[in-house]
């Protein structure tokens, strides 16, 4: 379980459940270049998609949520989801998981509260920048999107890789097309793949977006010198 929640931060994708990607599927993009007319079609509804990703980064700057995690191994954990932007995360594991994931904005920590252990990493040295950037440039994280991933009409997906450290990881977001809930877009799921291929998915219901939160939720109890104890509720 370790792995699989560290693989989702620091890990070198379509629709979740079902309708994932295999690793091999994702990486796939030798298609080849449909008739002049169709390419300007698709040019068109690519500039609109990109469009409406950019107004939901925009327009959402915090939300919480139910998640459900699924690791390359099929285990599923779950908790709850605290998002703002810039930088801010933070993953309530559910249960009796000892573990907590939260970042403060610049850094991103994983507390295991079993081993009495916390491992660091800069937010922007994660594929999780790709949904907790300040900017609405999706150059900057080599990104493109895709409409209709999988065949799936009314989804969108945003594809993010550093192009100068692969080695980060590749992430794919989800989004669904929502006009009838107030909001454009909604946040769906996401997917990270490692360097090995492995697959780690994250999946959210009961979203409430533009949600006011307390500064202390991107604090967390250090563990260190209190190996054995489950993090206190």
């Amino acid at each position: 379980m370790r792995k699989a929640i560290k693989t989702l931060l620091v890990a070198a994708s379509s629709m979740v459940g079902a309708a994932l990607l295999t690793p091999a599927e994702a990486q796939d993009k030798t298609l080849p270049l449909p008739p002049l007319e169709e390419q300007d079609i698709s040019e068109d509804t690519s500039l609109k998609a990109l469009g409406q990703i950019q107004t939901y980064f925009d327009s959402v700057k915090s939300l919480e949520a139910k998640f459900y995690q699924r690791a390359p191994d099929g285990g599923v954990t779950g908790g709850k989801l605290s998002l703002a932007r810039p930088g801010k995360i933070r993953f309530d594991y559910e249960g009796e998981v000892p573990f907590l994931v939260v970042a403060d904005g610049k850094t991103l920590s994983f507390i295991d509260y079993e081993i009495g252990q916390v491992t660091r990493w800069p937010v922007n040295d994660t594929p999780l920048r790709a949904l907790l950037g300040s900017s609405t440039d999706l150059a900057s994280i080599g990104a493109n999107i895709e409409v209709a991933p999988g065949g799936l009409a009314g989804l969108l997906a945003l594809h993010a890789t550093d192009v100068d450290r692969p080695e980060l990881g590749r992430i794919t977001v989800y989004f669904e097309e929502a006009p009838d809930r107030g909001e454009k877009l909604k946040l769906l799921s996401w997917a990270v793949i490692d360097a090995q291929g492995q697959l780690t998915t994250v999946e959210l219901s009961d979203e409430q977006v533009n949600v006011a939160f307390a500064a202390k939720l991107w604090e967390f109890d250090d563990p260190r010198g209190l190996a054995k104890r489950r993090r206190p509720r």
